[in-house]
């Protein structure tokens, strides 16, 4: 595929110089990203004003007055002495900053220009970028994993050496000081994945936003690099590869057995430093008949003895999944210069997933809302994440947990009774949905104080969907993990279901359909963009396992080997 950009890549390759035009997607979004959306997006709205998406972002015709940038605040803003209260973004705090002159102009080039957005173009937050980028400590290290492997003496693919500065600017069109696009180190690599030019040449080991803007804020500071320093290949750091289950079993000092019966109670936890926190509820454990006859949504009816675990008041929120996910809570300790824990750097040491392609609360809501459309082995190494931040060992419930849980100690269809006929009270489904996820905690809970169990997002569990063999034996604690990438489960109904699909014992398995608008190559391990309806909560047993037993309920070797590198 060739893509707008690809004419301007064969031209800088031929050593001649464009001037393009100004690009939402590739000039102005970052730009956004790195410094505004952090205070100007769902989760928090500083003068009523959001840049997340287009609608929002043009409400006010005096923040982006198209064609009019001295009219427009998004952008005469930036321009304002670093003394004016109302220069954007604002110096204050740990990090004193001005928006450097290129990217003022680029904004300025985009509003005078109509000021186009693309529809679907959806702002993230992005951590901001140094003010100065300094090669050894911001370049260096993305050079010498990204680029020095295919580009030095041992291996010189295009007849290009990028080890030192001398063989580095020894071709006038790789680097040019104070021109990004002028630079085919840069430009090639802002190109889309599926172009035939794309560099790095793996369309799965693209560079990250944050990296491609660091390069670019490099080179148009001129490209400054020590003479005499010589760069050479390296591996990818511990904390893209991440921590494995089994060592940070070992690293928590966690011990097999129950706990002491004075933590086997209700307990609020704060995630410091932020004030995000969740609840976590006591379910003695038990024998109870899990399953109905006769229902295809449903298990076989058998007799099941589970063991007292505690589980999260409601289900996973945005509030709490993105710590994880988009790196908020570690990115807020630097902020506030925060002095690690042990905690805090085997948090640190775990994984975290790719960015997604798109917004995944598809404009439904994030605060307080349940996140959604994520694998089971992102819920699954967000527990890891949550147990090494915490220090108590979190996974997600076996199905025959999360039944029990679900039914509160009740033997009918519903934990409120036989028939359907309160389920507004208790539930989120498609008759009073709106046709979207609602706010957790908002209807009344089961009787061990559980919120959404029924509808709103259904829930992931550990089991695969083929139940293990079911005998007239009670069968205690069951699981049955999954050996193939689908059908895995997930528990409870959710908003778009109907009322046949919202009971205590309902359940569904996975599918490759889930991923069906998912552009990347290969599908990505993380995401399930298709699923909306899907969330999850976690769990903390009594019991803790033993250590040889963790990949039950942690990631797998081959799941964790199957997570592409980035």
């Amino acid at each position: 595929m060739k893509s707008p950009n690809h004419t301007i890549g064969i031209l800088l390759l031929a050593g001649v110089s464009v001037q393009a035009k100004v690009d939402f997607l590739r000039d102005v979004k970052p730009i956004l990203e790195f410094n505004c959306v952090s205070c100007h997006q769902e989760s928090k709205v500083k003068g009523k004003l959001r840049l997340d998406t287009r609608e929002l972002a043009f409400k006010k015709t005096d923040v982006i007055n198209p064609g009019k940038p001295d009219d427009s605040s998004l952008y005469w803003m930036t321009t304002l002495d670093k003394d004016d209260e109302d220069v954007m973004p604002p110096w204050e705090g740990n990090h004193p900053y001005l928006m450097p002159k290129n990217e003022q102009a680029m904004l300025k080039d985009w509003i005078a220009g109509g000021a186009e957005w693309p529809d679907g173009a959806i702002l993230r937050v992005r951590k901001r970028l140094p003010e100065i980028v300094d090669f050894v400590k911001h370049v260096q290290p993305i050079v010498e994993i990204k680029c020095v492997k295919c580009h030095w003496p041992k291996k010189t693919k295009g007849k290009l050496q990028l080890h030192t500065k001398a063989k580095a600017f020894e071709k006038d069109d790789v680097l040019v000081a104070g021109d990004a696009l002028g630079s085919s180190f840069w430009s090639l690599c802002a190109l889309p994945p599926d172009d035939d030019d794309f560099m790095p040449p793996d369309p799965e080991e693209p560079l990250t936003a944050t990296q491609l803007a660091v390069l670019r804020r490099w080179i148009e500071q001129g490209a400054e690099w020590p003479d005499s320093l010589e760069l050479s290949p390296k591996k990818k750091a511990q904390e893209i590869t991440g921590i494995t289950p089994r060592d940070l079993y070992g690293q928590l000092d966690l011990k097999p057995g129950p706990m002491p019966e004075t933590e086997f109670r209700t307990y609020t936890q704060t995630i410091t430093p932020t004030d995000v926190s969740y609840t976590m509820l006591p379910v003695v454990g038990g024998v109870y008949i899990m399953g109905e006859e006769g229902n295809e949504h449903a298990v076989k009816p058998h007799k099941v003895k589970v063991d007292s675990f505690m589980m999260a008041k409601t289900e996973t929120t945005w509030d709490m999944y993105e710590l994880w996910q988009l790196s908020v809570e570690r990115d807020l300790r630097e902020y506030l210069k925060t002095k690690a824990t042990k905690h805090d750097q085997l948090a640190d040491g775990v994984t975290r997933c790719t960015p997604a392609y798109t917004d995944m609360t598809f404009g439904m809501g994030k605060q307080e809302y349940p996140a959604i459309c994520m694998t089971q082995l992102s819920a699954k190494v967000f527990c890891m994440w949550l147990s090494a931040k915490t220090g108590h060992f979190y996974r997600l419930p076996t199905a025959a947990e999360w039944e029990y849980a679900c039914r509160g100690g009740s033997s009918t269809r519903y934990f409120w009774g036989e028939g359907p006929k309160d389920i507004t009270k208790y539930a989120w489904y498609t008759e009073n949905s709106d046709w979207q996820y609602q706010r957790v905690g908002t209807k009344k809970p089961n009787p061990w104080g559980l919120h959404d169990m029924i509808g709103n997002v259904w829930e992931w569990v550990l089991d695969d969907f083929d139940m293990y063999e079911v005998h007239d034996q009670v069968a205690v604690n069951p699981l049955r993990s999954p050996d193939t990438l689908y059908n895995r489960t997930v528990r409870g109904g959710g908003w778009d279901d109907k009322i046949e699909l919202s009971f205590s014992g309902a359940r569904l398995p996975s599918s490759p359909d889930w991923k069906k608008k998912d552009p990347q190559i290969p599908k990505s391990v993380w995401y399930h963009t298709d699923a909306l309806f899907v969330g999850f909560r976690v769990i903390r047993p009594r019991t803790i396992p033993p250590a040889e037993e963790i990949s039950k309920f942690w990631p797998t070797l081959d799941e964790i080997s199957a997570i592409p590198k980035r």
